[in-house]
């Protein structure tokens, strides 16, 4: 047989391929050995795992009942401290002393409004001019005082209520609206009777006041009237 160029061409190439062929595998062998050097193999089987503990839920439990005897001890304790609180709740609190203050307002009780009303009528009188309080009420905020003014004189008598002067018992001014009251009072002895309007600002229960009133202008007449008991 007579080899030729062609057949000696092909063998050549045969043999290159299974080389090539043969190195690329082993090549890949190495790299994937290298690659999985550090995986190893687990030593227990999951699925068995996940067997075991589906088998283990699925078993059943045995029942243990409850033992009725500490059933009624719970409820027994249960009742008896709702009975207690409840007891606890109801008791009376201790009486307290009483204070200074309650001594003493039991002692000299506050003055009520009838006891206070039981002052009046406050009268003063000066060159036959008397000047009366009637009565004081508080209203609004205010306190109100009815006056009467009367002249028994011989000559009549002018007033300029800007003159009124009320005083607490401090000494501090305070203001007074007047109204009905007469700019000049005539000497016939007629009772003219008016208002006086105290702003109850400045006013506190307990208090007393001090009314001054004199004639325009020669203010030689005085009218003065202390201890006015504020009425709340």
């Amino acid at each position: 047989m007579r080899i030729t160029p062609t057949i000696t061409l092909s063998v050549v190439l045969v043999t290159l391929m299974l080389g090539a062929g043969a190195a690329s595998a082993f090549y890949s062998y190495k790299m994937g050995y290298e690659a999985l050097k550090g995986v190893s193999q687990p030593d227990v089987n999951p699925t068995k795992k996940l067997a075991g503990s589906s088998q283990k839920s699925a078993e059943i439990k045995e029942f243990v009942p409850v033992n009725e005897k500490d059933i009624l001890k719970k409820v027994n304790d249960y009742i008896k401290s709702k009975k207690n609180s409840k007891s606890s709740s109801n008791k009376p609190a201790d009486k307290k002393e009483p204070t200074e203050a309650q001594k003493q307002s039991s002692v000299n009780p506050p003055k009520t409004q009838e006891s206070v009303q039981a002052n009046f009528p406050l009268q003063v009188q000066d060159q036959g001019v008397t000047l009366e309080i009637v009565n004081a009420i508080e209203q609004g905020g205010s306190l109100l005082l009815d006056v009467s003014l009367k002249n028994n004189g011989e000559k009549a008598v002018q007033f300029l209520y800007s003159f009124l002067e009320v005083k607490d018992n401090r000494g501090n001014s305070l203001s007074a609206i007047t109204d009905g009251l007469p700019e000049e009072l005539p000497a016939t002895g007629e009772n003219f009777q008016g208002k006086i309007k105290i702003p109850g600002i400045s006013l506190n229960q307990g208090q007393l006041l001090s009314l001054r009133l004199t004639d325009y202008p020669d203010q030689k007449l005085q009218l003065s009237i202390g201890n006015i008991p504020v009425v709340r």
